[in-house]
């Protein structure tokens, strides 16, 4: 056996060993055909683009996906193919300080998930991939600085809600000209049905099969406005519903045939290998044996500020009092749905529940900010019946849980002071969140902001306002706009825009402030500038 041939058998077993390691029993060795070193491609294969995530202070996860052909459903080899990878510390790529070889896999749908480790911490770095004589476009990422080292200020943008079909991805555009130094998605990166006013199509209805996931995210990415936001800096990734179902809940939801409980759990691992295929998450966040990825973590920017980032979809107990066969949310009576005090029922999970209590605002930075994929704040509302509701599909759904998050929020103040960041709603919010909800006297413990959709589309104006008498924590809501949240923190204040256009279906509509708060170091409260 020649030199080549052994290297060759080695780098397909150890690619072959440590997928399969990392997905437990939900993927097996590859035993496809010979492996491909160079292919030929007659298209680009990096249509997809690249992405950077997860920064930490030794370095960060690059990915790509290779393919020639983004919208066809059969891979266009199925052979391993060799994609190398290149870090440097200036954009010509004069000064490369890394380079690494990996395989991209027919049944991963040729993603690349490169780990780098060993860079020097709060640095600015440069990388690209090639693959068959072809480089990819350049992306830009930063480490993050030493934990609790001394660090002055970081901006970061947050989004939600991208329907591909209804509007362009400008508020990505403009993400991308803020020049952000980390990004933040917050849930509904894509989604999974057709509906709605529709700017643009969708390959598929509503997705079900691994098929029609890929397909959905491979159009997605091949937008150029998202391309270039994920060009500029590195993303930290929640999610929320629409990244597999509308209102799913843990292992329910909707099927064909419709309601077939039994089958959502196959629905469900097709959106999630999906998921992890175009999204820049590391090898841990793969599956588990048990048919879960890990989403929720922390990330520390020295001793500026923490992200505790929130995964409240796939270990959530079912919605309170549904209707029977109904999976998608609906208000339900306070005085007869028992459940919604139910101590045992959870939103996060009892391992999660074990790490934000073990880790959020421990005092290692000044600010956290609580992420999570939609508004945390309460609302008062009505039943159909006229009687008091709680909509039972959020935070609302589940009042003890996050009664505990709000207590313990209320200890640590002295040790961090916490922001909360949302989406989900299709609107813009700003509220004060309460000690006691039912006592609008009770003490303010943090402030919350929801940023607007990137294209998804609400009509609930007049619904709302109609609310926000009987929410007097509830100072600010519109969602007849569009847009994001903008963030400029330092160790005095957290400067807060919320970012928005008035129409995604013209591409030359300008982005502007919609309100602009400063939240002072010490003070849990909005002050509108």
């Amino acid at each position: 056996m020649d030199k080549h041939t052994l290297l060759v058998n080695r780098r397909r077993f150890l690619s072959g060993f440590a997928f399969s390691a990392a997905a437990g029993a939900t993927l097996v060795p590859w035993r496809g055909s010979a492996y491909a070193a160079a292919p030929r491609f007659t298209s680009d294969p990096f249509s997809l683009g690249v992405a950077s995530g997860d920064p930490s202070q030794e370095g960060f996860v690059l990915w790509t996906r290779l393919a020639p052909n983004p919208l066809e459903v059969q891979a266009f080899t199925q052979d391993l193919v060799e994609v190398n990878v290149e870090v440097a510390t200036d954009p010509s790529f004069k000064n490369i300080v890394r380079r690494q070889t990996e395989i991209a896999r027919p049944d991963m749908a040729h993603s690349v998930h490169a780990e780098i480790y060993g860079l020097a911490p709060n640095r600015q770095y440069f990388y690209r991939f090639n693959c068959g004589g072809v480089a990819s476009p350049v992306g830009r990422v930063k480490t993050t600085p030493m934990l609790g080292a001394d660090f002055d200020k970081l901006k970061f943008a947050w989004t939600s809600c991208a329907h591909y079909e209804q509007g362009y991805y400008t508020g990505y555009a403009d993400i991308a000209d803020q020049n952000p130094d980390l990004i933040l998605g917050l849930g509904d990166y894509i989604y999974e049905v057709s509906y709605g006013p529709q700017l643009r199509r969708m390959p598929v209805n509503e997705a079900f099969t691994l098929d029609e996931y890929r397909l959905i995210h491979a159009l997605t990415k091949t937008d150029k406005d998202l391309q270039r936001a994920h060009q500029v800096a590195p993303w930290l990734f929640i999610w929320d519903d629409h990244e597999v179902a509308n209102d799913y809940q843990g292992d329910f939801g909707e099927t064909r045939p419709v309601n077939d409980e039994k089958r959502f759990v196959e629905r469900k691992y097709n959106a999630y290998k999906a998921f992890f295929e175009h999204i820049p998450l590391r090898s841990r966040s793969r599956f588990d044996a048990s048919n879960h990825m890990r989403i929720y973590g922390q990330s520390i920017y020295g001793n500026l500020v923490e992200f505790t980032l929130l995964d409240t979809r796939q270990y959530r107990a079912r919605a309170a009092c549904p209707t029977p066969g109904r999976f998608e949310a609906e208000v339900v009576s306070r005085a007869t749905c028992t459940e919604l005090q139910d101590q045992n029922r959870t939103i996060l999970g009892a391992a999660q529940e074990r790490f934000v209590n073990e880790n959020m605002m421990r005092g290692i930075a000044k600010w956290d900010v609580l992420v999570q994929p939609t508004l945390f704040s309460t609302i008062f509302q009505k039943t159909s019946k006229g009687e008091d509701g709680a909509f039972n599909e959020g935070w609302s759904g589940f009042e003890p849980a996050r009664q505990k998050l709000i207590d313990a929020i209320q200890k640590r103040q002295k040790q961090a002071q916490c922001v909360i960041i949302g989406g989900d709603m299709h609107a813009f919010f700003a509220s004060d969140v309460k000690a006691n909800y039912a006592d609008q006297k009770s003490e303010t413990v943090a402030v919350e902001f929801v940023g607007g959709s990137i294209t998804s589309k609400s009509y609930n104006y007049k619904r709302f306002m109609d609310m926000l008498p009987d929410n007097p924590h509830i100072k600010f809501f519109d969602d007849r706009v569009n847009g994001y949240g903008l963030v400029e923190v330092d160790k005095e204040k957290m400067d807060v825009k919320l970012r928005a256009t008035p129409s995604t279906w013209d591409k030359s509509a300008k982005y502007f402030n919609l309100k602009h708060y400063v939240v002072e170091r010490g003070a849990n409260r909005l002050n509108e500038i």
